[in-house]
């Protein structure tokens, strides 16, 4: 994709692909690896998820969606505002479904990020935290809670929410030992 900021216009699919790239930059397959092998999916009971070969149809929606752990990388490494903001030009996404058109106008594009090494980080972490808990259900309540909280950062003004959901996201990430290494070395970059 053309990487100017006059619009030009980009294939759906070539989007697709760039989100899975961006994707694979940051780790998110090792998250999701350690996710999906412990009982969570941000895929369960889709029509297009095919058992043991994944996703039949990629689309726009899914690709643009970020679940509570990538939310928490892309929210830490100072990338989830600029991911938004690029997929909100994006149209036609909807819940697993893609009304985008073939061909979409696209003004910004993403450079690819190189940080794969905070995705390995977290999934250690999350690996270590889940031995800890000992809780089926954790990985899908530790990912729900971590949604809900960087939701209200993105989503509120008022001092007071978004002051308690800082001090409720520093609880929740404060086991995630090896991330927080990981940050502190990309930070110092």
């Amino acid at each position: 994709m053309n990487s100017d900021n006059k619009k030009h216009f980009t294939a759906k699919e070539e989007i697709i692909q760039f989100g899975l790239q961006y994707f694979q930059g940051v780790g998110a397959s090792y998250i999701c690896n350690v996710c999906i092998s412990n009982g969570g999916s941000c895929c369960m009971n889709c029509c297009y998820l095919e058992d043991g070969k994944g996703c039949k149809q990629r689309n726009t929606s899914c690709t643009s969606w970020l679940c509570g752990f990538l939310k928490l990388l892309f929210y830490e490494a100072e990338l989830l505002e600029e991911w938004d903001n690029f997929w909100d030009e994006i149209p036609g996404k909807a819940f697993r479904r893609d009304y985008t058109p073939p061909v979409v106008p696209i003004k910004k594009v993403l450079q690819t990020p190189n940080i794969r090494f905070l995705g390995q980080a977290f999934a250690k972490d999350l690996t270590n935290l889940i031995k800890k808990h000992n809780n089926p259900d954790y990985v899908i309540e530790l990912n729900n809670e971590l949604d809900r909280y960087l939701t209200r950062l993105s989503i509120y003004i008022d001092f007071e929410t978004l002051e308690e959901a800082r001090k409720e996201l520093v609880k929740l990430t404060k086991d995630f030992y090896y991330f927080q290494l990981a940050l502190q070395d990309y930070r110092s970059r």
